[in-house]
């Protein structure tokens, strides 16, 4: 009897430890563990503003995934499109009954760029803006021209001719010449308009050549009379602009007649420099003859000016002094007709080719080199 009970008691033991061993093992198992972010980045870390980035990621074990910066919650693995205007860092954040866990990927956002055109001093005209701006960092930028027309003159009376594009007013930067390139670099660009003061043999505002600097911008010291009865005519008030300097056109037209021999021009008889546009309204009052002298100057076309005429006796020859000496200008050893008339058959004749001054039949062919006033 005491045999069967020490057997019961012995397997009653063996199996209230299998009990505990059982629950023991159960007590003891592996914990669940908090999610696994595979991968989160942005196809583009360097955009500029106005572009965008792809957000891309992949999660596992999570039972929410969230994106920070206006993302929201998205799926365990994904993409989203994002266009930040500044530089941002999103933060994905995956979470179970473990715990959360984080990654960071950062977009850096640059500002688009500016090349600003400033006209340092202009007087008229207005500065060019850049078709292609703003600009993004590494791009190629053209230097534009003068397109605006910009002018300066001081009050003092000095008249300055546009000489291209300097990055300091004062024009100890970098020079930047028309149609040069140069490459953006991570900040804003302003090109200061350069300046020098007109001098003799200077290209104009025409493309022409300065042969006359009278010294002081002033209107001309004659009356315009321009209508259809030479008898009668009225006075009419000047509508030109005040001048200082006379530009000769960069060549010359065909030769051709002074035109109406027999017939005296009343007022185109003025010889000083400073008459030759008064000649010219004069001679195209009085003598209607196409393609003549003073026709073909007054209907010029040339550098974005239409104000030429034919210059006075005087006026061609300080081209001649001021230009042809010095060997300026293309002139060849030509006659060249002045608007100053001699009398009813003839008119003056600047040659060229020694600086002489004769009258000649209007009828005759000479070369004609047209002006103008700024």
């Amino acid at each position: 009897m005491k045999s069967r009970k020490r057997t019961y008691f012995k397997y009653f033991s063996l199996f209230f430890v299998l009990i505990a061993l059982v629950f023991i093992a159960g007590c003891s198992g592996t914990p669940p563990s908090v999610p696994i972010i595979n991968s989160f980045s942005a196809d583009s870390l360097s955009i500029t503003e106005g572009e965008s980035s792809v957000l891309s990621w992949n999660v596992t074990d999570a039972t929410s995934v969230t994106i920070d910066n206006g993302v929201g919650n998205v799926a365990l693995s994904g993409t989203t499109t994002v266009s930040p205007i500044t530089t941002t860092t999103y933060t994905l954040t995956a979470t179970n009954m473990a715990g959360s866990v984080t990654a960071i990927t950062t977009v850096t956002v640059s500002s688009l760029l500016t090349v600003t055109y400033n006209g340092n001093g202009n007087t008229a005209g207005t500065v060019p803006v850049g078709p292609s701006s703003p600009y993004q960092s590494g791009a190629t930028v053209t230097v534009l021209g003068n397109t605006g027309d910009l002018t300066r003159i001081n009050s003092g009376g000095t008249s300055y001719r546009f000489t291209g594009w300097n990055t300091k007013a004062d024009g100890s930067g970098a020079d930047q010449a028309e149609g040069s390139t140069f490459i953006m670099g991570v900040s804003n660009v302003t090109l200061y308009a350069q300046w020098a003061p007109y001098a003799l043999r200077d290209i104009g505002p025409a493309g022409g050549y300065i042969f006359y600097d009278k010294g002081s911008y002033s209107k001309g010291g004659f009356t315009i009379v321009k209508a259809p009865n030479p008898n009668e005519p009225p006075i009419v008030v000047p509508t030109y602009s005040t001048w200082r300097y006379l530009e000769a056109a960069p060549s010359d037209n065909p030769s051709t007649e002074w035109g109406c021999k027999g017939v005296s021009i009343l007022g185109a008889d003025g010889t000083a420099a400073g008459t030759g546009e008064q000649n010219t309204i004069d001679i195209e009052t009085g003598c209607t003859t196409t393609g003549a002298a003073a026709d073909i100057c007054a209907n010029l076309s040339l550098g974005g000016y239409s104000d030429w005429f034919l210059p006075s006796k005087g006026e061609l020859y300080l081209m001649y002094e001021n230009l042809k000496v010095s060997g300026v200008g293309g002139f060849a050893d030509y006659g060249r007709w002045s608007s100053s008339e001699f009398d009813g058959n003839g008119a003056w004749v600047q040659y060229f080719f020694n600086g002489a001054q004769l009258y000649d039949n209007k009828n005759y062919m000479y070369q004609v080199r047209a002006v103008r006033a700024f």
